[in-house]
């Protein structure tokens, strides 16, 4: 499949390191590459939180014990698609 335009947005989209790093990769590849301003680059934590909220309230829950975090993921260890 040949991508010849991607959309970067949402939270992470405005993170100004990655932004710069997937156009670094666009350019390398001559793909287009499109941010949208960071006013509109909003993160869904409040949605992720209310999933969890409502999880919780059906008794839903994992035990954070047992749970895997991965904090930070560099993008050097990313495998390309």
């Amino acid at each position: 499949m040949t991508v010849a335009v991607q959309v970067v947005c949402g939270g992470v989209a405005s993170n100004q390191y990655l932004r710069s790093r997937l156009q670094a990769a666009a350019d390398e590849e001559d793909v287009m590459v499109i941010f949208p301003p960071a006013k509109y680059c909003t993160d869904n934590g409040v949605m992720v939180a209310w999933a969890g909220i409502e999880r919780y309230a059906q008794g839903m829950r994992n035990d954070p014990e047992s749970a895997r975090y991965q904090p930070r993921w560099p993008l050097e260890t990313l495998q390309p698609l």
